[in-house]
């Protein structure tokens, strides 16, 4: 358990850790206080604002493991808060390919750790990460989304009010400009997309069908990206109607 600042009165993990200012340095301050853990096939670095079902973690890791996955994340329902289309669940796959995957929730192999963690302490603000992860990854590296898992995002992601992006303002750390800095150093990344190859189809169905099926699901996608704009419209009326007097 990473904790920003004292950690609660309590002993329901393994291990604690004190330090950082995000979770990347956080786990970098964890690495170095507890330097003889056991050797982990895999490390999952989820915020603290995603929901796994019961047993989802497990599954997940199980997943990976069986599929000896690099550079993984779970899937995101429709219905939650997200921010890309190929981060959303395709209900035709167990694992699909993919050419990015975001900061939110990454699993890394212990392959990744080894090749990636001179990449946790770039950015204060983790913006542009998953960005080098992406493109460092391309044409060497699978990364993959875990469709058979789905995750929540309980909350949207808050660049003007949240406590942690309050932290960025008062260092002086602007998001934007880090994530740009990451995308100059990259200029050939082929962008956020399902691969062509390399997914895992759910079982039952058949083998012609199972292109059509992804490529279906990936163009559905568009609905759920109409029903957050329409989220975010009438959030806006409902706050402008609880301002007038």
């Amino acid at each position: 358990m990473s904790w920003y600042a004292a950690p609660a009165n309590e002993r329901l993990a393994e291990y604690y850790c004190v330090g950082g200012d995000n979770k990347l340095e956080g786990f970098l301050s964890f690495r170095s206080q507890f330097k003889s853990l056991p050797p982990y096939a895999y490390v999952l670095l989820a915020d603290d604002d995603v929901y796994f079902e019961p047993g989802g973690i497990s599954r997940f890791l199980d997943i990976c493991d069986r599929h000896h996955t690099y550079l993984a994340q779970p899937a995101l329902k429709w219905t939650t808060h997200y921010n890309l289309n190929v981060t959303l669940a395709n209900p035709a796959c167990v694992l699909r390919q993919v050419s990015y995957i975001e900061i939110m929730a990454p699993c890394l192999s212990a392959q990744a750790i080894e090749e990636l963690i001179d990449t946790f302490a770039i950015s204060r603000s983790t913006w542009g990460v998953d960005w080098t992860w992406a493109g460092r990854s391309q044409g060497r590296r699978p990364i993959h989304v875990v469709d058979a898992v789905r995750i929540e995002h309980t909350k949207p992601m808050d660049k003007q009010g949240g406590a942690f992006y309050l932290k960025m303002q008062s260092l002086g750390v602007d998001p934007n400009t880090e994530l740009q800095r990451a995308r100059d150093n990259f200029p050939d990344f082929v962008g956020m997309r399902t691969e062509r190859a390399g997914h895992v189809y759910r079982e039952g169905i058949p083998s012609f069908l199972r292109r059509p099926a992804l490529l279906l699901f990936e163009n559905l996608k568009f609905l759920a990206r109409q029903r957050k704009k329409l989220a975010r419209r009438l959030h806006r009326l409902r706050v402008a109607r609880n301002r007038a007097p």
